[in-house]
């Protein structure tokens, strides 16, 4: 009886299994090379407007060969995941294909110009591997570092070994520029940083010197060797400007001022992780005590002032000493972000308002109302476990004269068998790819940049195809995703782009269910008109509408194709948001007001203040008379229009959504489009309440 008890369960058991298993998908598998048949390089063509036309060409010594090339650009920040372009190719036997792949600038901007190039047999197979280096050449944006030195040999090491310094909104390799009195000026405006060491400054013109002192006080961060050379290097300069003696310099293996202060300054650190020999460097003495706000570092053997809105640092021995250059890489980007930390310019540098921050996290927003899960499937399966499972389960128990345990076993199991398909088959998750697409364009533009996420809840490889008027298309941007990327080396891949027949498609390679990915594409449109103002200025009147700043007043006309469903106009740091637009409509701002259709209002400078207000990541509020997904949507015309205003003041942006946008994807899937217009409107000046 209890063989035959047991018999059941695995039976059952059985059933769960085949049935959870269903829902198990194949992975990207490598398959062995026999040898390299293939050769190929990729290098940049050309700069189109801001995209990157790069020709990859292949070779083939071997066998006929259908498959795919994929190109994978290695991004800055693993978080962020390699993106691969592929290309479906027929490479016949001892021959030779070039073509090109047009990467968009905010692709590039996360890249470091590294890569590989792979061959993917028609299964999608690896085939063969090829490493790519400095696939852009000298276009790759790097942080300039100029150093002034008669010993620039001794100083390479700063480079930090090719690894990226993350600066304000951008993270790239710092770039060493050896610079002389020839060249000094023609760099200087281009340098984040410049080092002097081991020069006699006083050798430069005092034009040069003049140069250097007001391109620190404007922001720059100078780094200044000392040691043996102190005198040298510290010569020169203006007393006001840098007001720092050495008293004696300790030839080794002397003790010296960094020997005998360990224990007070915190050398001892940078005597324990370097594992250098302090006794054997010449170290100066210095007499900094007259330097403005000066500071002593805890790690590292120098002193900061900041100066202006830049900053100084003065190392007690050269950097040119060997046991320096034991410095590991990332002590070295460490020394960098000190310096920087001290200079007021990057106290004032707004991290937030700029589009890549701000315009993703609004896509996150919209993405986190959205990750729902349809429970459909579990229907069906209750409805087989009903049909099909419960009726076995009771004729064996029956045979087995224990069909009383039938009301027992049937909730119990029934549990257990859902239970299994949910989590291991991932039958109740969404299993559709839904796509969130925000289209801005300037209005009288025919150049349109559509920003999207999508996500899907397999575990394989997967891809949306765009509609033909794309030309372009790669990662939105980087980081600040919802889950960490699967992409851990070179060879892998996050976001993928292919080229076939039917044009471009962007996706994934997820890690997990609902990995999502931001998503880039531009191509060609027509234009849609223009938005227009008159008479626009801001008054300090506050005795209408809501306004509790001041408001906007002057005529704003929807002089477009399109319904705006919400029309926004920001000038002079202050917003706003109007519903309902026609097109063709003139919209009296105070009349507006008046009339309650301003849904939103607000004295703001940045686009992350509105994200932190208009759209609010963090709770919802009951009164707030709009869609917040809209406002998200809206924020990214918004953020677009910022980032190319003119640089005057007095220019103003509006803004309008659409809702039911033109769709960017050509499949059959879930897609909620928005479209963003966005034109300039020049400012009539500011009226005062009294006037």
């Amino acid at each position: 009886m209890r063989r035959r008890i047991r018999a059941a369960a695995v039976l059952f058991f059985c059933i769960v299994g085949l049935i959870a298993g269903a829902g198990k998908q194949a992975v990207y598998a490598e398959s062995e090379t026999p040898e390299e048949a293939f050769s190929g390089e990729v290098g940049m063509l050309k700069q189109d407007g801001s995209n990157y036309v790069m020709q990859v060409t292949v070779e083939n010594s071997g066998e006929d060969f259908t498959g795919t090339v994929q190109v994978i650009l290695e991004s800055n920040d693993m978080a962020s995941g390699n993106c691969a372009y592929q290309t479906e190719i027929t490479l016949p036997a001892q021959g030779r294909k070039q073509y090109t792949i047009t990467v968009p600038q905010r692709a590039v901007e996360t890249v470091r110009g590294r890569g590989t190039l792979n061959f993917l047999d028609g299964k999608g197979n690896l085939v063969q591997s090829i490493t790519l280096t400095n696939v852009f050449g000298n276009t790759l944006q790097g942080i300039p570092v100029g150093i002034l030195s008669d010993q620039y040999s001794g100083l390479t090491y700063l480079d930090a070994g090719g690894e990226d310094f993350s600066f304000p909104n951008m993270s790239y390799p710092l770039k060493l520029l050896e610079l002389d009195e020839s060249n000094l000026q023609g760099y200087l405006e281009g340098l984040y940083f410049l080092i002097i060491d081991q020069f006699n400054v006083a050798s430069l013109s005092q034009e040069n010197i003049q140069a250097i002192q007001e391109w620190v006080e404007g922001g720059g961060c100078l780094l200044i060797g000392t040691g043996a050379y102190g005198e040298q290097t510290l010569s020169g300069f203006d007393e006001y400007f840098l007001d720092v003696d050495v008293l004696s310099v300790s030839e080794p293996p002397e003790e010296n001022f960094l020997t005998a202060n360990a224990g007070k300054y915190g050398y001892y650190y940078f005597y324990d992780i370097v594992d250098a020999d302090l006794s054997q460097m010449a170290v100066a003495e210095l007499d900094y005590h007259n330097l403005h706000n000066y500071y002593e570092s805890t790690e590292y053997p120098f002193v900061c002032s900041s100066i202006g809105d830049g900053a100084a640092a003065i190392f007690f021995c050269s950097l040119g000493e060997k046991e320096m250059q034991k410095l590991e890489d990332y002590m070295i980007l460490s020394i960098y972000s000190e310096i920087l930390y001290q200079s007021n310019s990057y106290n004032q540098v707004d991290w937030y308002s700029n589009l890549e921050y701000t315009g993703q996290r609004a896509l996150a927003f919209i993405d986190s109302r959205n990750t729902d899960v349809d429970f459909g499937l579990l229907k069906v399966l209750i409805g087989i476990y009903v049909v099909v499972v419960g009726p076995v389960l009771y004729l064996l128990l029956r045979k087995c004269k224990k069909s009383e345990w039938y009301w027992v076993g049937v909730p119990v199991l029934g549990l257990a068998f859902i239970a299994a398909v949910f989590f291991l088959g991932n039958g109740a998750k969404v299993n559709e790819t839904r796509v969130y697409s925000v289209t801005a364009q300037r209005a009288d533009s025919s150049q349109e940049d559509t920003y999207f996420l999508a996500y899907h809840s397999g575990t394989k490889p997967w891809k949306v195809q765009l509609e033909d008027r794309y030309e372009v298309a790669g990662p939105g941007w980087s980081g600040y995703r919802y889950y960490s990327s699967s992409a851990s080396n070179v060879r892998d891949y996050y976001y993928m782009v292919d080229m076939n027949s039917q044009g471009l498609s962007v996706g994934i390679k997820p890690e997990e269910n609902f990995e999502s990915a931001f998503l880039y594409a531009g191509g060609k449109t027509e234009a849609k008109g223009s938005l227009r103002a008159a008479g626009l200025m801001l008054t300090s009147d506050t005795g209408y509408g809501t306004g509790y700043y001041g408001v906007l007043e002057g005529t704003v006309t929807n002089d477009t194709s399109c319904d705006m469903d919400y029309l926004a106009v920001w000038a002079d740091s202050y917003i706003m948001v109007f519903s309902d637009v026609k097109a063709g409509e003139s919209l009296d701002l105070r009349q507006a007001d008046e009339a309650g259709r301003c849904v939103y209002q607000s004295s703001v400078d940045t686009c992350d203040e509105l994200l932190y207000s208009m759209v609010n990541l963090y709770s919802n509020y009951p009164d707030i008379g709009y869609e917040q997904e809209d406002m998200a949507a809206l924020l990214i015309g918004l953020g677009l229009a910022d980032e190319a205003r003119p640089s005057e003041q007095s220019t103003a942006v509006i803004a309008g959504v659409i809702r039911d946008y033109e769709k960017a994807v050509a499949d059959k899937c879930s897609e909620t489009s928005y479209g963003c217009l966005y034109s300039y409107a020049e400012m009539e000046g500011e009226q005062d309440a009294a006037n």
